[in-house]
């Protein structure tokens, strides 16, 4: 009896530390323009956004309307945003999941060997520290994985492909390759070569630096260009990342009060006596 007695002590006090540990924030909704909706694991119903600094946390899914955005801070001082139409999941603590529209992210470096993930429905990102842009495109006819585009700013991101390799188109070619195709192949030699997939890459891996932007549509990898839409949303999250803490809170500048004007020299009888 005694010995259930503790198993059955250990398995409580086992199964309060997992709840507590679901019960720590990943972070919050600093603030929120027009219409913002959060669904709770498993939940159906969600839950109309209505004040600054909501509280977020495992498996919570955040939803913006038309004409509105969210602005998350994460616990690690990381920052995202929402814009219109936009759907992300908190899968847990350094996993997320963005399903529609476009989020923006400023991921915090962090010596950790572990970094951030992001989770799309061809491949897994790994994040360590940068600043970048998903954009999750409507599936038209609603077959198959839906075509992504990432933007990245700043920094560096590696894709792994879920199932299979990727397809990825190389844009740029090595001059000595071709000063040999155009020098040893004929016009119908070179069209036969670039429809086998000559200048395509397979790979179950690859990298990007800062200023480079990918469309990712099944398995077809391509570079694409920044848009002046995409520099705007870059340019409203350094804003976001410096206005609000980790607390929803702007950050006001501490004022600093001026000195106060000397006093007047009061006279004494010895002044007077001088003058």
């Amino acid at each position: 009896m005694k010995k259930i007695l503790i198993l059955a002590t250990l398995l409580a006090a086992i199964t309060a530390t997992a709840f507590s540990i679901d019960k720590v924030s990943i972070g919050e909704i600093a603030s929120a323009e027009g219409k913002v909706n959060i669904y709770k694991e498993n939940e159906v119903r969600g839950e109309l956004f209505r004040k600054n600094g909501y509280k977020l946390f495992k498996g919570d899914k955040i939803k913006t309307s038309g004409k509105s955005k969210a602005f998350i801070s994460l616990r690690d001082q990381s920052k995202v945003i929402l814009l219109e139409r936009s759907v992300l999941t908190l899968d847990d603590f350094k996993q997320y999941s963005p399903s529609e529209g476009k989020v923006l992210f400023k991921i915090t470096k962090t010596g950790e060997a572990q970094g951030v993930q992001i989770g799309l429905q061809t491949t897994v990102i790994g994040v360590k520290g940068t600043t970048f842009l998903v954009e999750v495109e409507p599936n038209a006819d609603g077959i198959g994985a839906s075509p992504t585009k990432v933007y990245l700013k700043e920094g560096e991101l590696e894709f792994t492909s879920v199932e299979g390799e990727f397809k990825r188109y190389v844009e740029q070619v090595q001059e000595e390759y071709n000063s040999f195709v155009n020098d040893t192949m004929s016009d119908y030699e070179k069209y036969l070569r670039e429809q086998q997939g000559e200048f395509v890459e397979y790979t179950k891996e690859f990298t990007i630096q800062g200023g480079t932007a990918v469309a990712i549509d099944g398995n077809e990898v391509r570079n694409i260009s920044f848009g002046d839409d995409v520099n705007q949303a870059f340019r409203e999250l350094e804003t976001f990342s410096s206005t609000i803490n980790v607390t929803g809170q702007k950050q006001e500048k501490k004022k600093i009060r001026p000195p106060f004007p000397p006093k007047p020299k009061q006279e004494t009888p010895d002044n007077r006596t001088a003058k």
